[in-house]
C-alpha cells in the first residue's frame, strides 16, 4: 500500500529512510488486516460446516484457528498505537490508523463469534437435522460469509464503493436471519426447547459476523473518502 504523501508528518525531522520505514509500517498494518480478516473468514466458513453438518471433528480445529487471529490482533493493535504515538500522522494516514483500531475490534470479535458457534454445537453434541432448518442455516452461513468476504475485498482493494453499498447488501442476511428464527420457532416442539434456543444463538452469531463485515467495509470507505456511508446517507436525507 502507498499512502498519500499528505498522510505523514512533514517537519524536516526524518530522512528518506525514516519515511520509508513509516510507509513500510503502514503497509504492514494493511496487509496484516487483510490476513487477519481472511483467517476470520476461513474460520467462519469452517464453523458453518460444524453447525450445518454437526461436524464435531472440526470443533477443536476452529478453536485452535482463533489463536493466530488473536496474535495478529495484538501485534497490529500495538503497531498502530506505536505509529500514532511516534509519527503523529495526519490526513489519510491518521484516518487509516483510527479506522484500523475499529477494524481490529470488528475482526477479532467476528473470530470470537465463530468459536461461539462451534461451542454451541459441541455443547449439545450437534443439533437435530430438520430439512427446513438445515437449508436456511446453510443459506445464512453462505450469506454471512459472503458479506464478510466483501469486507476482506474492501481492505485488499481499498474500494470505497463496497462500504457504501454494504448496508443494503446486508439486508439479505437480515431477511434470511428472520426466516431462520421463524422456522426454528415453528419446529421448537419437534427439536426441543434447548436446541431451539441454541440454534437461535447460532443464527444471531452469524448475523453479527455479517454486521461486523459491514462495519469493516464502511471504515474503509471512511479512510478513502473521510465520510462514513451512514453519515453520508443521513446528510442526504436530512
Amino acid at each position: 500500500m502507498v499512502m498519500n504523501a499528505d498522510g505523514a508528518r512533514s517537519d524536516g525531522e526524518g530522512s528518506g529512510e525514516i519515511r520509508h520505514r513509516y510507509e513500510e509500517q503502514l503497509e504492514q498494518i494493511r496487509s496484516g488486516l487483510v490476513e487477519m480478516t481472511s483467517l476470520v473468514l476461513e474460520n467462519t466458513r469452517r464453523a458453518g460446516e460444524v453447525a450445518i453438518g454437526n461436524r464435531l471433528d472440526l470443533v477443536d480445529v476452529v478453536r485452535d484457528a482463533d489463536k493466530p487471529i488473536n496474535e495478529l490482533y495484538a501485534n497490529l493493535h500495538d503497531l498502530a498505537f506505536h505509529i500514532l504515538a511516534r509519527q503523529q500522522p495526519v490526513a489519510v494516514d491518521l484516518r487509516f490508523l483510527i479506522a484500523t483500531t475499529r477494524i481490529l475490534y470488528e475482526a477479532e470479535r467476528s473470530g470470537d463469534l465463530a468459536v461461539n458457534i462451534v461451542n454451541r454445537v459441541a455443547a449439545h453434541n450437534g443439533f437435530p437435522q430438520i430439512p427446513a432448518i438445515h437449508s436456511l442455516l446453510a443459506r445464512l452461513v453462505e450469506e454471512s460469509c459472503a458479506m464478510f468476504a466483501q469486507a476482506v475485498e474492501a481492505l485488499a482493494t481499498f474500494d470505497p464503493e463496497i462500504g457504501a453499498n454494504a448496508e443494503a447488501a446486508d439486508d439479505v442476511v437480515d431477511t434470511t436471519t428472520t426466516r431462520f428464527f421463524g422456522t426454528v420457532h415453528a419446529h421448537s416442539t419437534e427439536i426441543g426447547l434447548d436446541s431451539a434456543v441454541e440454534l437461535t444463538h447460532v443464527g444471531r452469531f452469524l448475523e453479527r459476523i455479517a454486521d461486523h463485515g459491514v462495519n469493516i467495509a464502511q471504515n474503509v470507505t471512511y479512510v478513502v473518502t473521510s465520510v462514513f456511508p451512514d453519515a453520508e446517507d443521513t446528510d442526504a436525507t436530512g
